[in-house]
């Protein structure tokens, strides 16, 4: 869950949280399954994290898609731009 809020937190940092949200989603999965067979006792911990990195992924995917399109958009509009001497 930890790894899901850093996530969560650094995607305003161009999106350096989809690191810590795919890594909280494979940790949450791993809680989910122990609890599953018994050897541990915190579903609700493992469902917080894997629901939180799978929202920081999410957001961070959306977020450098929209990064990208600003850069091309602004590459494009660059090259029709008029230039003074």
């Amino acid at each position: 869950m930890i790894l899901g809020i850093i996530g969560l937190v650094l995607m305003c940092a161009y999106g350096a949280g989809i690191i810590f949200a795919i890594i909280a989603i494979v940790l949450g999965k791993m809680g989910m399954n122990k609890v599953a067979q018994g050897r541990a006792n915190n579903p609700g911990m493992a469902k917080a994290g894997f629901i939180m990195g799978i929202i920081g992924t999410v957001i961070g995917v959306l977020f450098l898609l929209f990064l990208i399109f600003v850069i091309v958009l602004g590459v494009l509009s660059e090259g029709s731009s008029t230039t003074f001497n």
